[in-house]
């Protein structure tokens, strides 16, 4: 019974069942010392899962010790784990809609000092892309039960994969991405310049310069935005290709095969 009472009241506290030592502490007005003893008593007795050091998962009642723990919430572990952070990528683009592709990992960037792309917590698979605490700058906070999470709106998810495709999968996934938003009646043309212009970064000009030339040629304020903020030298339209494929001297743009919009 008093488990059961200690639990509850640790559940109480906690964010989508986390609860991090200086919230037991405080629960439990005792020291965070004492509370970190507490919390790992409770763990190798089964009570609760250990996401890392100083956090855990309260366990349902019910929890078989045979059951891989999982959290509810990957938004909200994800912000415990990796801040500063933010969720972006394949994942933010799941979130508002602009794509149907399906991605098992939570895509996460972070300015933490993480040395693994990859992680799995509580049954939870991340991909983490680390940056400059700057790039942090310009997102967008939702709410995940109680608390607040940052997200990049469309805009800035867009304007992340310009700047790397592969933050969305590739360039084919991206262009579905553009093409989903145009398409969407949040598309917000000079929202999505500025959030490009913010970055800094003239290979997104460069990107979707070209990919509104080639697939919207009517966007014409766009293009010709971008035409006037494209960077000097070249780049590769994907990355991930060997291969260079043409030149597109107009953007600067190396450019593998052809361009197209799936149908819808």
């Amino acid at each position: 019974m008093a488990h059961r009472h200690t639990l509850s009241e640790l559940a109480r506290a906690s964010s989508g069942g986390l609860v991090s030592v200086k919230q037991a502490a405080k629960v439990w007005a005792i020291t965070s010392h004492d509370a970190a003893v507490r919390l790992g008593r409770l763990s190798r007795a089964g009570w609760l899962a250990r996401a890392q050091r100083g956090l855990y998962l309260v366990l349902p009642l019910e929890h078989s010790a045979d059951a891989e723990p999982v959290v509810d919430d990957a938004w909200l572990l994800a912000q415990k784990l990796f801040a500063p952070c933010y969720i972006g990528g394949w994942t933010a683009a799941q979130h508002w809609g602009l794509t149907e592709q399906l991605f098992r990992s939570t895509f996460v960037v972070t300015a933490a000092g993480r040395r693994s792309q990859r992680e799995v917590k509580l049954s939870t698979e991340f991909h983490l892309v680390r940056v400059g605490a700057a790039r942090l700058k310009g997102t967008t906070t939702i709410w995940r039960g109680a608390e607040r999470v940052a997200v990049s709106d469309r805009e800035r998810t867009i304007a992340d994969a310009l700047v790397h495709p592969s933050w969305v999968g590739g360039v084919r996934h991206l262009v579905e991405i553009l093409g989903a938003y145009r398409d969407s009646k949040d598309f917000d043309p000079r929202k999505l310049c500025k959030r490009v212009d913010e970055l800094g970064v003239g290979a997104a000009q460069k990107r979707l310069g070209y990919l509104m030339e080639s697939l919207w040629p009517e966007e014409e304020a766009i293009i010709a935005h971008t035409l006037a903020r494209r960077s000097a030298g070249t780049i590769q339209l994907d990355p991930s290709l060997e291969s260079r494929g043409r030149m597109v001297k107009r953007w600067g743009l190396w450019v593998s095969g052809t361009i197209r919009r799936e149908a819808a």
